[in-house]
C-alpha cells in the first residue's frame, strides 16, 4: 500500500500548487495548541484498525480522531498529522497502540486536508459539502471507551459532536422519510411537541351544570308519575 507522504504528494500535484508540501507524523502535536502562523484541521471519527502489541487481540474503532497542523512559508509548506491511539480491553495493563487506515480511508483523509491547505493558505473557498465523508466500510460494535481513548484523554473527543452510543457509523437509512416526519419546531415549545390549550380549574372540572338539569328533569318526570298513581289510588 502506498504511504501516506506518497499519496499526499499526489494530492498536492494534482491540485496545480508550485510550492513544495511535506507531510510528517508528530506525536506532540495538542489541539488547539498552535504555534504563530499555524493553522489546524482536526479529522473526527475515522475508522481505524488495532492490534494489542500485549495479547495480541484485535479491534476496529469508528471514533479515531486526527489532528494535522499546517504551516506556509517562504515558498513552501509544512503538515505535522497525529493519529490518536487506543489501548486495548482485554489487557490489565494495556498499551496505547497506533491506529492502521484502510488505503480509501487514507485517500478521503487527505484529500480533505489538501481542500483545508488551499482554503487556508491559497484563499480557494471551500464549502463543507466539498469535503468528502471519511466512510466506515465495516460495523464496529460496542460502545466506545473513552478511559482507552488517548483522543478523549487529551480532550479531542471532548469537542467532537455528539455521536450514538455504538462505537459504529451506519448511514442514515431513509433520511428524507424521517424528515419528513419530523414535527417542526414551534417557538416557545420543545421539539416535536404539540400545541395545548390550558383551561382554569372551572372549566376542566366535572360538567355539574348538566347534572343538575338531567336530575331535575328526572325528579319532574317522578314527580307526575307520583301524581297520576295518587289520583287514580284515591279515586
Amino acid at each position: 500500500m502506498r504511504t501516506w507522504k506518497d499519496i499526499f504528494e499526489e494530492k498536492i500535484a494534482k491540485m496545480h500548487l508550485t510550492e513544495p508540501w511535506m507531510l510528517q507524523e508528530d506525536d506532540t502535536l495538542q489541539v488547539n495548541i498552535l504555534k504563530p502562523g499555524w493553522k489546524e484541521f482536526v479529522q473526527r471519527r475515522a475508522l481505524g484498525r488495532f492490534r494489542c502489541s500485549q495479547c495480541f487481540q484485535e479491534w476496529s474503532s469508528a471514533k479515531v480522531h486526527v489532528l494535522f497542523h499546517m504551516c506556509r512559508c517562504q515558498g513552501w509548506g509544512m503538515v505535522h498529522m497525529r493519529a490518536f491511539r487506543q489501548a486495548c480491553r482485554w489487557c490489565p495493563d494495556p498499551r496505547l497502540e497506533e491506529a492502521e487506515f484502510d488505503q480509501e480511508t487514507v485517500e478521503r483523509l487527505l484529500h480533505n486536508l489538501v481542500l483545508k491547505i488551499l482554503q487556508y493558505f491559497y484563499h480557494v473557498p471551500i464549502q463543507p459539502s466539498d469535503l468528502m465523508e471519511v466512510v466506515v466500510d465495516a460495523l464496529v460494535a460496542g460502545p466506545h471507551n473513552s478511559g482507552l481513548c488517548e483522543g478523549c484523554q487529551l480532550g479531542v473527543c471532548s469537542k467532537s459532536r455528539p455521536a450514538p452510543a455504538s462505537d459504529a457509523w451506519k448511514p442514515l437509512m431513509g433520511a428524507g422519510k424521517a424528515r419528513a416526519h419530523r414535527t417542526p419546531k414551534r417557538q416557545g415549545l420543545r421539539p416535536y411537541a404539540t400545541s395545548t390549550h390550558h383551561r382554569s380549574p372551572s372549566n376542566s372540572s366535572f360538567p355539574w351544570k348538566s347534572c343538575c338539569c338531567i336530575s331535575i328533569s328526572l325528579l319532574c318526570v317522578l314527580a307526575v308519575i307520583l301524581f297520576i298513581l295518587l289520583y287514580f289510588l284515591l279515586n
